[in-house]
């Protein structure tokens, strides 16, 4: 009985690890988290532009049905798609850095909720520019990558 009495009256906060360290790992993993992909964006854009494979392959560039067909048609999808990343990894980067700064002072539930709606918009911008990519593709190629009149 003497063990469970003493056990109400001690003191469990020492055990508790130090929440400061704790925190700015977790703001630090949000915010590389949030800009990681704008730079992953526009590091590919910039490599498809400048250094895009001679002719289409299936390891390395933007993959289309309409821009596989031919080497003209592969180089268009390489440069649209290079200058396309580029430009929305741009503006991603700096609508992160914006983010960052005006809801970095918050809490944190707050700034994991701003996280996660970031990657959202980041992942809704990654489709929409590979839907027009695609479709400036079909637009100027056919299937078998010959240029459409």
């Amino acid at each position: 009985m003497r063990f469970i009495t003493g056990l109400f009256e001690m003191d469990f906060t020492g055990f508790v690890p130090e929440l400061g360290g704790f925190m700015v790992t977790v703001k630090l993993l949000m915010v590389l988290a949030m800009l990681a992909g704008p730079i992953l964006l526009v590091t590919f854009g910039l490599l498809y532009m400048f250094k895009p494979k001679k002719y289409a392959n299936y390891r390395f560039g933007f993959r289309t049905y309409f821009g596989m067909g031919s080497t003209e048609a592969w180089q268009y999808t390489q440069r649209i798609a290079g200058l396309a990343y580029t430009i929305v990894g741009g503006v991603l980067f700096i609508a992160m850095i914006v983010v960052f700064c005006f809801f970095g002072k918050r809490d944190l539930l707050q700034n994991v909720t701003t996280a996660a709606i970031c990657l959202g918009v980041q992942a809704l911008a990654l489709l929409i520019t590979r839907i027009v990519i695609s479709i400036l593709a079909s637009v100027y190629f056919d299937g078998f990558g010959d240029r459409r009149r």
